[in-house]
């Protein structure tokens, strides 16, 4: 049995940190060998990896094995409302049946899971990174076999299982985030961005989108430590980005326009750096080419720039984009 515990302990390792790498298993194959370690290390009854989604505000299963379907809604749903969530996410080790006194043995864990099955032990441990919370594996058997060996090696292995079951590969990122500030992590190189607040737009890295082509790793650097101001509908948002290991972490929050623009004031200087002129601007903005002058008057007022030219410039310096309505050009 020892043999075979640290044959599992070392799979997860090896994995984990081929996916550090930038190789190793993808996708649900993560979650697979999470939970085929889980049933390696002990006689598992049910099994199951958990991640967290930050925008929904609760669990997905990733993989599971033994458990039913009401267990497996009462850990997507409600163990993060259990009265023991905080206990075991903020302790970052695991915890057994067996170390709850019985008086404390109460929850939606209890109710809906461990109690109606019978299960005479089991384990919980939430996966965390950098303070940022990534998900929770749970494992319970028949008879009370969570030994100490069991719960050294799943707290040895906390980043690993974490690396293995984040979509961001365990990757630490600075918190709180302040209210109504959106946050996602994209990678430049391929795959779909990852919400991290429900105020995240990930359409805003769309392919395509002038916004990407600016965070690229060739682009990004003329970038750092200043923000972007973007277009999106009838919201400005200031934008700023930060590489994080193969990520770039995006950042976004509303705005007011600067200078005391117009909304209208806006979409007319973000067109004036590519060189158009009133009529492209009129027929983009389906207005007439003398409304066009006029917002091009103001806001060389505003700016207090003499001509279109230094106009422009400020709109460049600015990092001033605009998006079309579904994200992209």
């Amino acid at each position: 049995m020892r043999t075979e515990r640290m044959v599992a302990a070392l799979a997860v390792r090896e994995a984990a940190d081929a996916v550090a790498r930038g190789e190793g298993p993808t996708g649900t194959a993560r979650a697979e060998t999470v939970l085929g370690a889980l049933e390696a290390l002990l006689p598992c009854c049910g099994a199951a990896v958990e991640r967290w989604d930050p925008v929904a505000g609760r669990h997905e299963t990733l993989a599971a094995a033994g458990y039913g379907d009401e267990a497996l809604a009462a850990m997507e749903l409600a163990f993060h409302e259990d009265p023991l969530f905080p206990v075991v996410r903020d302790s970052g080790r695991p915890l057994r049946v067996r170390d709850i006194a019985p008086a404390d043995r109460r929850g939606p864990m209890f109710d809906q899971v461990i109690t109606p099955a019978r299960f005479a032990d089991g384990v919980s441990l939430c996966l965390s990174a950098g303070g940022r919370y990534v998900g929770s594996v749970h494992a319970s058997t028949a008879a009370e076999s969570v030994d100490d060996e069991v719960a050294g090696l799943l707290r040895l292995l906390s980043a690993d299982l974490t690396g293995l079951v984040d979509p961001l590969d365990g990757l630490p990122l600075a918190a709180p985030v302040p209210a109504g500030v959106g946050v996602l992590c994209w990678r430049p190189d391929g795959g779909p961005p990852v919400a991290l607040t429900a105020e995240a737009r990930p359409e805003l890295v769309a392919p395509g989108s002038p916004l990407a082509a600016l965070l690229t790793p060739t682009a990004w650097p003329s970038r750092l430590g200043r923000h972007l101001l973007v277009i999106r509908g009838a919201e400005l948002l200031a934008v700023e980005a930060r590489p994080a290991g193969r990520w770039m972490v995006v950042e976004h929050r509303v705005v007011s326009p600067p200078s005391g623009l117009s909304r209208r004031e806006l979409d007319v200087l973000a067109a004036l750096p590519a060189g158009a002129t009133n009529r492209m601007i009129a027929r983009a903005l389906g207005v007439t080419e003398r409304t066009v002058a006029t917002h091009v008057e103001h806001l060389l007022t505003k700016l207090g720039v003499g001509n279109r030219a230094g106009a422009a410039a400020v709109a460049v310096e600015a990092g001033l984009v605009r998006l079309a309505p579904g994200g992209g050009r």
